[in-house]
């Protein structure tokens, strides 16, 4: 010990002077019986472990044996080598624990999750209902076991209520038993936040709903709406489809609406009012539907819908048609009128179907689809999203989790400023750590992300990530820095982008000037994007064509375009000479662009013989493996704080 604090001698009843110098786990643990020594084993793993460490351990203090929350967090100096550690250690109120114990006793599983770590405890009686003997302390050990249909669900109402979405979260899931058999659970819990409102602990109880006995016990409304929820519903759609394979003819179609930016209204208006929100939507959803059809809530902002004895596809369109105009109409909220927007997807049964839960699935894949592609949209799932290659098809259900599991990282590649041979930027790359095909260029994904729509929660998150990390570069370094960031054409006509970049740049603190955007030319070129790049210019953010020479810019476009960089493509550089398969190319573009008031970026360079030739030309800036592969953050910032030069 080398520090003791007067809260330390209050706690323990040791004073400063006989603390120091002692060793921490026989100072606090001094006992030789067995329950003893395997604390001081538990705190010296932690201890020399090197990162935080979190745990719960009786302790003896002055007034008795008590429970205590250890946090051991390791010290580093400035040159960040481990010098030592530091113990928080707090009294913890046992009545929690007593409350654990009557939920061990009645059979309830009990899951504690350290957002921070990305921990996750679970009690013997959570590993008893899934026939479970690991201790891992992976989320995986849950959210891998997780019935395919409902995966998805659970994901979004754990994201809604960690974004303060709910004020608690609840779920009914399908598990996988050791045995292969399928377990229904009940799921309750609640996070746990700091000063700012941000979750960091996850904690709740898991019920085992499946037996016969324990039907009577099962939630099957939604405690707010009192609408069916979604484990009530899938049990209503099952019968509907058994019926209507009886009846041989019959055909029966499933909703589900998603309430557009229902996360943002919530985190501006508050709980309170959000729930209002969704009551009279509730209401007004209900006085479009006809006899017999059914609503229920499927998630924090989703309802789903079941339609019987439909004729043809038009009835089920007339019924997307009404949900739309309902939830457009002004509701009345704290004095505010607020119109609403929601996106439908729709699946309508046919013989392909053997299993009513693809019905509910294939609705959600067109949700995603009416989403990708604005507010106020309705997708009606199709026989070409069916016949989609059953690796992709995988894939894509892999894509949609990647987000929820925190599967993406970014890198990034330094831009040179040419004449200096100083960095003067960085382009984000994002990449997918997929845990069982590793780590996937984005060409592997992103085309699949952007036919999805999921491009657009991908994209939010790589600009929101790279805002972050750029703060720490800018920090680490004395020159202006920019970020660069690709943007997709469906990206760029969505319609909460101007307010997501709004809120990214007020976040992190840059300056308009300090973001580029990276467009293609065809992106570029086509006539509906117009005014949303105009939006972007008046915002101050700095414009760039991507990939230049490979597409069939015409020269109009670029002086209407008025952008201030064009990117030259690294196909440019491979091959031929060794300044690149087509010099002149080069020597033209960087000649022209100067002219028109545009600087010139070159990718892909790789030789010191390239650099010099861009030097002779005065291209502005270059970005290649000559100066640095993608990098992480920290390893960015490190670069940056090294003054790299070239």
């Amino acid at each position: 010990m080398t520090a003791w604090n007067a809260a330390a001698e209050q706690l323990f009843g040791v004073p400063h002077a006989e603390a120091v110098g002692r060793e921490l786990s026989m100072l606090v643990f001094p006992d030789s019986d067995a329950t003893r020594a395997q604390a001081r084993t538990e705190l010296r793993q932690a201890l020399a472990h090197g990162d935080t460490r979190r745990f719960l351990r009786e302790t003896p203090t002055s007034s008795g044996a008590r429970p205590c929350e250890w946090t051991v967090v390791p010290l580093h100096d400035s040159k960040g080598r481990e010098v030592g550690n530091a113990a928080l250690v707090q009294e913890r109120d046992p009545a929690p624990d007593r409350y654990a114990l009557a939920w061990q006793a009645a059979g309830d599983g009990i899951w504690d999750w350290d957002l921070g770590t990305d921990h996750l405890w679970l009690s013997d009686s959570w590993r008893a209902i899934v026939g479970s003997k690991g201790e891992g302390e992976a989320p995986s050990e849950w959210l891998d076991r997780v019935h395919p249909a409902d995966r998805e669900t659970l994901q979004s109402t754990i994201l809604a209520h960690l974004a303060g979405c709910s004020a608690r979260f609840e779920s009914e899931h399908r598990l996988r038993h050791e045995d292969g058999s399928w377990r229904w659970v009940l799921a309750r819990g609640q996070a746990r936040r700091d000063g700012e409102g941000k979750a960091i602990r996850f904690s709740g109880s898991m019920m085992d709903i499946s037996e016969p006995n324990l039907t009577a016990v099962r939630v099957v409304h939604d405690a707010l709406t009192r609408l069916p929820n979604r484990g009530n519903f899938v049990e209503i759609l099952k019968r509907a489809f058994n019926r209507a394979r009886r009846r041989g003819g019959d055909r029966l179609a499933v909703l589900l609406l998603d309430v557009d930016g229902f996360g943002s209204l919530n985190a501006r208006l508050g709980h309170a009012a959000g729930d209002e929100v969704l009551m009279q939507l509730v209401e007004r959803l209900h006085a479009s539907l006809g006899e017999g059809d059914v609503l229920a809530r499927a998630g924090a902002d989703e309802f789903v819908v079941l339609v019987e004895d439909v004729k043809d596809a038009t009835e089920v369109e007339s019924v997307a048609r009404r949900l739309h105009e309902e939830a457009a109409r002004p509701l009345d909220v704290k004095g505010e009128a607020l119109s609403l927007t929601v996106s439908i997807g729709v699946a309508l049964s046919a013989p392909a179907y053997t299993q009513a839960s693809d019905l509910l699935a294939d609705a959600a894949a067109a949700m995603y689809r009416a989403k990708a592609q604005g507010r106020g949209r309705s997708v009606t799932f199709d026989a070409a999203m069916r016949e989609r290659a059953p690796h992709l098809l995988e894939l894509e259900t892999d894509l949609r989790n990647a987000l929820a599991r925190d599967e993406f990282r970014v890198h990034y590649l330094p831009i040179v400023d040419v004449a200096r041979g100083r960095i003067q930027g960085f382009e984000a790359l994002i990449r997918w750590a997929h845990p069982e095909r590793g780590l996937i260029a984005p060409e592997h994904f992103i085309p699949l992300a952007d036919e999805t729509g999921l491009i657009v929660p991908i994209g939010r998150w790589l600009l929101g990530q790279a805002g972050r990390d750029f703060e720490s570069c800018r920090r680490a370094g004395s020159e202006a820095l920019t970020l660069n960031v690709n943007l997709s054409s469906r990206q760029l006509q969505h319609s909460d982008l101007m307010e997501h970049i709004d809120g990214t740049l007020a976040e992190h603190s840059l300056q308009p000037e300090e973001l580029v955007l990276e467009l293609s030319e065809n992106t570029l070129q086509k006539e509906e994007h117009a005014g949303r790049i105009g939006e972007l210019r008046e915002r101050g953010v700095r414009l760039y064509m991507d990939d230049f020479g490979t597409g069939a810019c015409s020269l109009n476009s670029l002086l209407r375009l008025q952008l201030d960089s064009l990117k030259i493509d690294r196909s440019l550089f491979s091959g031929g000479s060794p300044r690149g398969q087509a010099p002149e190319l080069v020597r033209t573009i960087v000649a022209l662009a100067r002219d028109m008031g545009t600087q010139v970026v070159a990718e892909g360079v790789e030789t010191a013989e390239q650099l010099g030739f861009l030097r002779e030309l005065g291209c502005a800036a270059a970005q290649g493996f000559y100066f640095s592969p993608p990098v992480d953050g920290a390893e960015a910032c490190s670069l940056v704080g090294r003054s790299m030069s070239w």
